[in-house]
């Protein structure tokens, strides 16, 4: 039941941070949205992030909206560090090393697609 209510907060920061940036708001809100969460709620965004976007590629699975907005903060972790955008460079790389491990486990992994969506079925279509 935690683990539901993290997802669904994280889901609507996330989704938060992506309509800031799609209403033309730039992409300095979105770091600063970030950069003012804690560690361990951006290593925890990182490690699902990862999982998620190394499942769609292996799986070949369209993300549902919650998933999409998901798909946004390696964007935006890797935007800001390029552009030096990052008030906080050392949060940002722990992030990115998160995200990276996170893909490079779940691409590993050998379960099934249909395991995989079972996990999280609010991600996948």
């Amino acid at each position: 039941m935690k683990f539901g209510l993290a997802v669904a907060a994280f889901c609507a920061g996330i989704c938060f941070a992506a309509s800031s940036a799609s209403a033309g708001q730039g992409e300095r809100n979105n770091i600063n949205f970030l950069a003012g969460k804690s560690d361990a709620y951006l290593s925890k965004a990182a490690t699902m992030a990862g999982d998620m976007v190394a499942v769609t590629q292996r799986c070949r699975f369209e993300p549902t909206e919650g998933g999409r907005a998901m798909l946004a903060l390696p964007v935006i972790l890797y935007d800001g560090m390029d552009k030096h955008l990052t008030p906080d460079r050392s949060k940002f790389q722990k992030a990115i090393h998160v995200y990276e491990r996170a893909f490079a486990i779940a691409v590993q992994r050998a379960g099934d697609c249909r395991t995989e969506k079972a996990r999280d079925p609010t991600l996948y279509r």
